[in-house]
């Protein structure tokens, strides 16, 4: 018996991990409030996440709030970047119901390939940032070039979100503990679980101590990955 309270048990690792998680996605929550710092929160939700998946463990509360200060103004733009994208990628789905018939359908086929890429790089933009020191424009082209090579770990990254969140949604029931779920423990869960995915699929553009990239804007990713404790 004495075993099972023993801290490196599985169980207790286990039971210590879903702490840490509950406690970062209250965070995350808290820090998306104003919304337009959103991109930050998430950014530094993957940081930790991304940490953990690697084993280097940190202090939660302290590496969050240091990830989200200096990740706050890059996350930001990045953040409302995406938002204007994604507003004006539902305006004109809405719009396509004014069109004739036939044009409605060609012009909602465009935008659903369109939603198709917007979603791939909103998937991998903010882990990217996350794990990566590079420019706005690097990071956008590197995350759909990485979303496109690895496409499919990236329909994984995009589906299994989106169905956990169709799943809350389906009943009153559902919406009503998926809530729950969701606030106490959902988002960081998902990024975690994500960020195993994400960290097999990093490790191939980690450039190598012995390689020298000359040309940054050359498709070789950032020239070196964020400092596991700085970022």
């Amino acid at each position: 018996m004495s075993s099972f309270f023993n801290m490196d048990s599985p169980i207790m690792r286990f039971l210590s991990r879903i702490c840490d998680l509950m406690i970062l996605n209250i965070l995350c929550i808290i820090c998306c409030l104003p919304v337009v710092t959103a991109g930050a929160s998430i950014t530094a939700l993957y940081t930790i996440t991304l940490k953990m998946v690697r084993g280097e463990e940190s202090y939660i509360f302290k590496g969050f709030l240091k990830a989200f200060k200096e990740n706050f103004k890059q996350s930001t733009i990045l953040w409302l970047i995406m938002a204007v994208l994604g507003l004006f990628i539902f305006v004109d789905y809405r719009a396509a119901s004014f069109l004739p018939e036939n044009m409605s359908t060609i012009f909602r086929i465009l935008i659903g390939a369109l939603l198709v890429l917007y979603l791939m790089v909103l998937t991998y933009v903010f882990p990217y940032t996350a794990r990566f020191e590079n420019n706005i424009k690097n990071t956008f082209k590197n995350a759909l070039l990485i979303s496109i090579l690895n496409l499919p770990w990236t329909l994984v990254l995009v589906v299994c979100p989106a169905a956990l969140v169709f799943v809350t949604f389906l009943t009153p029931s559902t919406l009503v503990y998926g809530s729950m779920l969701w606030m106490l423990l959902g988002f960081a869960a998902v990024a975690y679980v994500s960020s195993i995915i994400f960290r097999k699929i990093f490790a191939k553009y980690e450039p190598q101590e012995e390689e020298n990239t000359s040309n940054p804007d050359a498709f070789s990713l950032p020239e070196e990955p964020a400092d596991s404790e700085e970022n």
